[in-house]
């Protein structure tokens, strides 16, 4: 009943039983499709950093899954910034999550000061929350600018609220304009949907792989007569211009993707296209 969706978004939970998903078919999943080949993926991605003359690959935040929140490093003349989620703690309440990510990030850019290009690298990013995705594209801007709007569903399937506009202001005390290669996946989801989406809105941003997943509306819950649980995508989110890319995803501008084969020369096409 929920494949046929395909959001991620859409869930039935039976507790104690199981949860049933609505689950958009991966490019980038099928070809990485364990955690060796996923490792062995980053393992390429960090070496091919290492052969553009990069410094070693530093972590920093707090953990989840073994992760920490960031990977960063810096070559003489750009920046580069991973993060495969979009917060810092599971526990904290949006605003205050990003505050936290926010703090980490002036650390990172502190390093960043002699960079004119900053690589971002979201692909395999699980999302998160939106105010953390703002936090980072502020660091883009230096003045208030619209990164989106999005409205949510009162009843019927065209019955929508005003628009909700949110805004991108300016963060950290690092007010340089970096030009920005962002590089995405369909496996970046969520709120790596949107951190997508509202970086493309600004000028000096290219965005190279694939497209995100598109799916950007929060989820709805609730629970049924039963006790089963269930979530829903109950928004549409728009970028400045009212452009809802759900389903079809944040779009590149130049498109490559990534294989298994890529793990056979240790070379990554995506960063190998971005440092061109």
């Amino acid at each position: 009943m929920l494949a046929p969706f395909q959001d991620n978004h859409i869930n039935v939970i039976v507790p104690s039983v199981k949860q049933f998903k609505s689950v958009k078919p991966s490019q980038f999943q099928m070809e990485f499709y364990n955690d060796s080949l996923a490792s062995s993926f980053w393992m390429m991605v960090d070496h091919t950093l290492t052969k553009n003359g990069f410094n070693a690959v530093k972590t920093i935040g707090p953990e989840f899954n073994g992760k920490k929140l960031f990977s960063y490093t810096t070559s003489k003349t750009y920046g580069y910034l991973r993060f495969n989620r979009c917060f810092a703690s599971q526990d904290a309440d949006n605003v205050q999550d990003a505050h936290m990510a926010g703090k980490l990030l002036d650390t990172i850019f502190a390093d960043f000061k002699n960079a004119k290009t900053i690589i971002i690298d979201v692909r395999d990013n699980i999302g998160g929350n939106d105010e953390f995705a703002f936090e980072v594209a502020g660091r883009f801007v230096d003045k208030k600018v619209v990164g989106m709007h999005k409205k949510t569903r009162n009843g019927g399937y065209e019955d929508f609220s005003k628009a909700e506009t949110w805004y991108i202001e300016p963060r950290g005390n690092y007010k340089k304009k970096y030009s920005v290669i962002l590089l995405t996946n369909d496996k970046t989801v969520s709120a790596g949907d949107v951190f997508a989406m509202i970086m493309k809105e600004l000028p000096k941003v290219t965005i190279i792989g694939t497209n995100t997943r598109g799916i950007y509306s929060d989820m709805y819950g609730f629970e049924l007569p039963n006790k089963w649980l269930v979530s829903l995508s109950n928004q549409r989110y728009y970028t400045s211009k009212m452009v809802c890319y759900e389903a079809t995803g944040t779009p590149v501008d130049i498109e490559i993707k990534n294989t298994r084969r890529d793990l056979i020369k240790m070379v990554d096409p995506v960063l190998s296209k971005a440092l061109k």
